[in-house]
């Protein structure tokens, strides 16, 4: 039987070289191949780190799993970087430093939702900017503003006692309906659902 893993956390616990190090990175998604020596050592670390997240009576079982999480996605961005470069090669330089300005320009300004106004900024047409986007890395520019708009807000579910509708408002939605469908249709279940997990994990 096949398995795998799905890691999620907070980017607060991240130091400031790797955040800098993910921000570079262009695709949302690469599928990378692994040596032999590679994935063993990576399912031994994983399971490490399953293993002390799940021992509650573990001292400092919080720092230890904190301190593993980082060192795990150094490594996985390590592997990453090298198969980006490698799918890279054959992209304009200046397509990887439009895509990287718009990913950038992105975090900082998490309320601006239109293409149009990232296009502005950058002194481009909105098409060029979007087909530019999504020739390097895949997808549009609506995908990321998405994302990067959802993972947010899940954020806020997790760390804040903001009702569902304030922070539909936070993240710039007026229609409270259709933040909870985007919401559902991006991360797979609603935004109070999200909550009641996020509760739950903490209180594990």
């Amino acid at each position: 039987m096949e398995h795998g893993w799905f890691l999620a956390f907070d980017l607060s616990i991240l130091d400031k070289q790797l955040k800098d190090i993910l921000d570079q990175c262009l695709s949302e998604i690469i599928l990378t191949p692994l040596s032999p020596e590679e994935y063993a050592g990576l399912c031994i670390f994983i399971d490490n780190l399953f293993v002390i997240y799940n021992d509650p009576l573990l001292m400092f079982r919080h720092v230890i799993t904190q301190s593993m999480v980082t060192a795990l996605i150094y490594q996985l961005a390590a592997i990453y970087l090298s198969m980006e470069r490698f799918n890279l090669i054959r992209h304009f330089a200046r397509s990887i430093e439009i895509t990287k300005a718009f990913k950038q320009a992105l975090r900082h300004n998490l309320k601006t939702r239109r293409p149009s106004e990232f296009a502005d900024k950058m002194n481009m047409t909105t098409s060029y900017l979007n087909d530019t986007v999504r020739a390097v890395t895949g997808f549009p520019v609506t995908y990321y503003i998405q994302q990067e708009m959802m993972r947010e807000t899940q954020r806020l579910l997790y760390y804040s006692s903001l009702s569902v509708k304030e922070i539909g408002n936070t993240i710039g939605f007026e229609d409270e309906k259709y933040f909870n469908r985007l919401f559902r249709k991006v991360i797979g279940i609603s935004p109070g659902a999200f909550r009641k997990r996020a509760t739950y994990e903490l209180q594990k």
